[in-house]
């Protein structure tokens, strides 16, 4: 709704300036949607004729030719109506009445007995909970409050016979080393005056079934190749045409599959330390990496396939093996999944339910019923889904953040809430998981809440006691969790993005559009608190801007080394948060136009298979590791080479170290000094050549001029749309920053040291760019 408005240009672009306060009224009023359905002779000869809705958003009541055919409540499922018997030859009228959730709880919300907690909703009538639609819409510490209202996606008009398939699954009901045992199912719309049904595999054969709403069939795929996720080995995905007939020998429907074999566990012993929270995959446990993943969009509707699939590529080319997809936004298209599966990249599936607390009445749970019985085979089919997970924070929500006091919820109120959670994370969905899948399934994450030393040894947890307490940016790198499922530190966009919803007399901390984009509470003091302890006091804006980002970079960096180096007492690492649903500062290491911060470059470092890096000691020195998650020891041939910052080598050295695998090997680097630089060499796993550079710290040196420094484009391919970017440059240059003033600049690397001499760094884009479209920035 929101968007067509924008569209017609009755409303602005709520991301610029303050516009998001002209959208707010929308979500007071009730809307109206009419259309018109041309009905042919021919389309009500068929069987059924029906009307569907793949995402409805959110209460809505639908009517055909003025007789109500039903009423949609839940935006995470599709709705089906058979309308055949309301149709008529030539035009019929469509009109969906839709109540925005504030209008549809208004009277139930202020006659409940109590209201549930949702901090994050903070409207006078904060009825989050108790809406099945996307949660972050109602705001979040990262988020613009906009409640969609419309379709998520075109509305279907459907004529078939008999009937027709609307969902699939596959499952890995038992996997041996020599044979897997397989159930794949399909459901059926409109099944039941179906008769017999002939199934027929291109893999498997055919089998003649009984007429059911879910056709099954079992079969042994024996010698199997197994999925793996990446760097533990190859995503073989089967592929198999499926079609289905009536006893008549009419084509119902046919569809192509792609499976991967696979068996995920979710192990949580006891040992030494406390509670262990490890992901094994085929019997091998896995160190997972990777992100918590949010809407590409505060508008679901506009985020397309191929969005997805770039988000997922992105993970790939920053060496993730998983993806977190966090339970306040919504669950992505098949696309999203496809590209997991081909790409390696695990997923670990919340629930969409976050930081509040939920009912427990009858048509609540069978709305979450309907909703989870549509998902859960949807995602499970994918090798890719590892674990499902019941809700983000809602557990340690209600026992740390003072949800009684605050919402004055005591003895029966209370119980009342906790009865709830039971009946929905800990019997509904986990009864759903068990029937549906073979996915481990575990009621809520965080496991352990932060702050005392010993919640760090008791399965997930969320770190984040630097952004929302007191501990210093070094705690990162030593408050670690037997699996660390979120933790981060926010930054500023860079400039191109700034641009889009901001003019230059808004760069300043303390402008009204700059307030009103940082969300977090603590935001920009807490950026310039740290920066400043880091990097000094920023000259202006722009070196502020800078100086998050390199914060960013580093905190994040501290706290992926000390969680790899910990392994296998540790077992993951997500840092919070991968993306961006609007232009503004946030936790994202890639903005809501793609832009990489620095601390994607340096998780594309941190995160190899054979990883260098770097740790300071309690002295204060630096410590070199080589890092592998890989299953095998193998012999790694290792040199550097140091030099000072005036790019005269000093000494080299090469070695062979028995690299452990899923371990940390310590790498001796001797006479190394302040104002070095070093960069190691090294060949990964699979022989392919590795290489990262350091300096040394603390640096005393002179900084560079402009003067000192030229850059210019070679070999622009406007047919590939790429280019070389060259560097020349007489000084060393600390975390060298180069950056486009224009969208749609990819580059290779960046936030770089640089030696003096020349130096070169690919770029991708979409429009032919000139050297003026670039800027630096070097400390």
């Amino acid at each position: 709704m929101q968007e067509k408005l924008i569209e017609t240009g009755e409303l602005p672009d709520p991301f610029y300036g303050k516009n998001e306060n002209l959208f707010s009224w929308i979500e007071n009023e009730k809307w109206e949607f009419f259309a018109n359905i041309l009905l042919t002779k021919e389309m009500q000869q068929m069987d059924f004729v029906e009307i569907e809705f793949p995402g409805i958003d959110t209460y809505a009541e639908i009517f055909l030719n003025d007789s109500l055919v039903g009423f949609a409540q839940n935006a995470f499922r599709p709705y089906y109506f058979e309308v055949k018997n309301l149709l008529r030859i030539g035009e019929n009228k469509l009109k969906v009445v839709f109540y925005p959730p504030i209008v549809y709880h208004r009277k139930a919300y202020s006659s409940a007995r109590y209201k549930l907690p949702a901090p994050n909703d903070v409207n006078e009538i904060a009825v989050a909970s108790y809406s099945r639609k996307p949660q972050y819409q109602f705001g979040w510490d990262w988020s613009l409050r906009m409640n969609t209202i419309g379709f998520l996606k075109p509305v279907k008009v459907n004529c078939y016979n008999t009937a027709k398939a609307i969902g699939k699954n596959v499952t890995v009901t038992n996997l041996t080393e020599n044979a897997s045992e397989m159930r794949f199912q399909i459901q059926l719309s409109r099944a039941r005056k179906a008769g017999k049904i002939r199934w027929e595999s291109a893999l498997f054969g055919t089998q003649i079934l009984e007429s059911a709403e879910k056709l099954e069939r079992t079969e042994t795929v024996l010698e199997p190749q197994l999925w793996w996720p990446r760097g533990q080995g190859e995503q073989f995905l089967y592929t198999d045409t499926w079609k289905l007939f009536s006893e008549s020998g009419l084509l119902l429907d046919s569809m192509q599959v792609r499976f991967g074999i696979k068996k995920s566990e979710l192990l949580q012993e006891k040992d030494k330390w406390g509670t262990g929270y490890v992901i094994q995959i085929n019997g091998r446990p896995v160190f997972c990496k990777g992100a918590d993943y949010i809407p590409q969009d505060i508008f679901p509707a506009r985020v397309k396939d191929a969005d997805l699939i770039k988000m997922v590529e992105t993970m790939a080319q920053s060496n993730f093996n998983m993806v977190r997809i966090w339970g306040g936004g919504y669950y992505p298209d098949a696309a999203f999944y496809d590209a997991c599966d081909a790409l390696g990249i695990m997923v670990w599936q919340d629930f969409m339910f976050a930081c509040a607390m939920y009912p427990g009445d009858s048509n609540f749970l069978q709305q979450v019923k309907e909703e989870i019985e549509f998902q859960i085979p949807r995602i499970s089919a994918h090798p890719s889904l590892v674990i499902f997970n019941g809700n983000n924070e809602v557990d340690v929500a209600w026992k740390n953040w003072g949800f009684q006091l605050k919402y004055s919820l005591y003895g029966k109120d209370a119980l009342e809430i906790e009865e709830s959670y039971a009946k929905l994370f800990k019997q509904l969905i986990p009864k759903a998981v068990s029937e549906l899948s073979a996915a481990p399934y575990i009621h809520t994450s965080p496991l352990s809440n932060w702050g005392k030393d010993a919640y760090y040894n008791e399965g997930t947890q969320h770190y984040w006691g630097v952004w929302h307490g007191k501990d210093p940016l070094s705690d990162f790198g030593k408050k670690i969790g037997r699996f660390n499922a979120e933790y981060g530190f926010q930054s500023f966009p860079e400039f191109s993005t700034l641009s889009t919803f901001s003019e230059k007399k808004d760069w300043d901390l303390e402008s009204d559009v700059m307030k009103h984009h940082q969300k977090s509470y603590v935001g920009n003091g807490m950026i310039l608190k740290h920066a400043k302890l880091l990097y000094g006091v920023p000259a202006n804006f722009e070196t502020f801007v800078y100086y998050s980002q390199l914060t960013q970079a580093t905190a994040v960096s501290m706290a992926v080394t000390g969680h790899r180096l910990d392994a296998p007492r540790c077992m993951g690492t997500l840092y919070w948060q991968l993306n961006d649903c609007w232009p503004a500062p946030s936790w994202s290491s890639v903005d809501y136009f793609g832009n990489w911060k620095a601390l994607q470059y340096k998780m594309k470092d941190d995160y190899e298979g054979i990883a260098l890096l770097r740790k300071t000691s309690e002295d204060g020195q630096s410590e070199y590791f080589l890092v592998s998650d890989q299953v095998d020891t193998f012999s790694c041939a290792l040199s550097y080479a140091v030099f000072d910052l005036n790019g005269k080598e000093l000494f080299t050295k090469s070695i062979s170290k028995l690299v452990q695998g899923n371990g940390a090997t310590k790498i001796c680097v001797n006479g190394l000094k302040k104002n070095h630089f070093i960069r190691f060499t090294w060949k990964d796993a699979k022989n392919e050549n590795k290489s990262r550079v350091f300096s040394e710290t603390p640096l005393t040196y002179k900084k560079a001029l402009a003067s000192d420094v030229k850059v210019y484009i070679t070999d622009v391919d406007v047919t590939a749309k790429s280019a070389v970017l060259h560097i020349d440059n007489t000084k060393f240059l600390k975390d060298f920053w180069i950056y486009s003033r224009k969208l749609g600049i990819r580059f290779e690397q960046n936030f770089l040291d640089l030696l003096p001499g020349s130096h070169s760094i690919k770029i991708q884009f979409e429009e032919t760019p000139v050297i003026e479209d670039f800027g630096m920035k070097w400390l």
